[in-house]
């Protein structure tokens, strides 16, 4: 079974769209909400978990971009800059999922996007603006 993180954009025109239904009942995905930002008559952000085989998970995503919603794999909206980054940790406290951690052998930091639900409170514990993310 794979797993994807992707995020949804919306605009005004198919906001109101049925997708996570859909990719449920019609693609036989397993769908978990990671957040959601929406604003009346103007469209908004969805970032989801999506599991399933390879095919459904293709098939669900080519059916929301046939919607007009925009797909975006959300590795692409999570940046952390390891240049500007000094590993001071100040990140680690912050992480409640586990996604950022210092290695005990060589003090630096690491990153698992696997488990980051982009709450953003990595970007405002970072002293010297190393991680953002463009949600």
């Amino acid at each position: 079974m794979l797993k994807k993180k992707v995020i949804f954009t919306f605009s005004s025109e198919n906001v109101e769209k049925p997708v996570t239904y859909q990719l449920i009942k019609k693609y036989d995905l397993w769908v978990n909400i990671l957040q959601a930002k929406f604003k009346p008559n103007l469209g908004g952000k969805l970032v989801l978990e999506l599991k399933g085989s390879k095919p459904q998970i293709k098939e669900g995503l080519d059916f929301v971009r046939q919607l007009g919603v925009k797909v975006e794999f959300l590795e692409q909206e999570v940046i952390w800059d390891e240049k500007k980054c000094v590993d001071c940790g100040a990140c680690v406290a912050i992480c409640s999922t586990g996604v950022i951690s210092l290695d005990k052998i060589t003090y630096k930091l690491k990153f698992d996007y696997e488990k980051c639900i982009v709450c953003g409170n990595c970007v405002e514990a970072c002293p010297l603006g190393a991680i953002k993310v463009t949600f």
